[in-house]
């Protein structure tokens, strides 16, 4: 006889999921987390911060768990805010395979860094992974459009199929016609 929980449904399977890391001070990043949901929500779950975290727990102790459990990840550096550094650093120390995008006007937040300041403002600072993140200056990252849907679609779709040796379990992405 097959035990039911209290709803009287069996224990629903956990599904592989996407950790996708970005700066929230970023607004132009929802079409990426968008464009994301749309080609892998079929066969993967999508965990982003700050909605994976959990009331009362430690922000850094959900963040490992989620690096620690996904099948791969997303990487936005648009911002170059601490917590994507962090993130990337930790999904790298662990191997997971990683998508690593900068939108093509990409800028560092350096404004975030000096909140209290009043009235300091500073020119935009144009993202340059060669001398702002220099550490990861040989490692491959795409370039995405905010203005196009269907590109960044395209663009996540290729780099997704160029990790299927990475990915574990790998699905395809269903076509979408547009």
């Amino acid at each position: 006889m097959r035990k039911h929980n209290v709803e009287g449904t069996r224990a629903k399977a956990k599904r592989p999921y996407c950790f996708f890391s970005y700066s929230t001070r970023e607004p132009h990043v929802a079409l990426l987390l968008e464009c994301c949901r749309v080609l892998f929500s079929k066969h993967y779950d999508i965990e982003v911060t700050p909605s994976s975290l959990i009331t009362g727990a430690s922000q850094r102790d959900r963040i490992t768990e989620l690096v620690n459990g996904c099948t791969f990840a997303i990487v936005s550096l648009d911002g170059l805010r601490a917590n994507i550094t962090f993130e990337y650093g930790m999904l790298h120390i662990k191997n997971k395979p990683v998508l690593l995008l900068k939108e093509q006007t990409a800028r560092v937040d350096i404004e975030s860094y000096f909140q209290d300041s009043a009235n300091l403002k500073f020119d935009p600072v144009a993202l340059n992974l060669d001398t702002q993140f220099s550490n990861v200056k040989d490692v491959n990252y795409v370039t995405w459009n905010r203005n196009s849907f269907v590109g960044t679609l395209d663009i996540l779709r290729k780099e997704f199929a160029k990790k299927k040796a990475e990915i574990n379990p790998f699905f395809e992405p269903e076509p979408i016609w547009y």
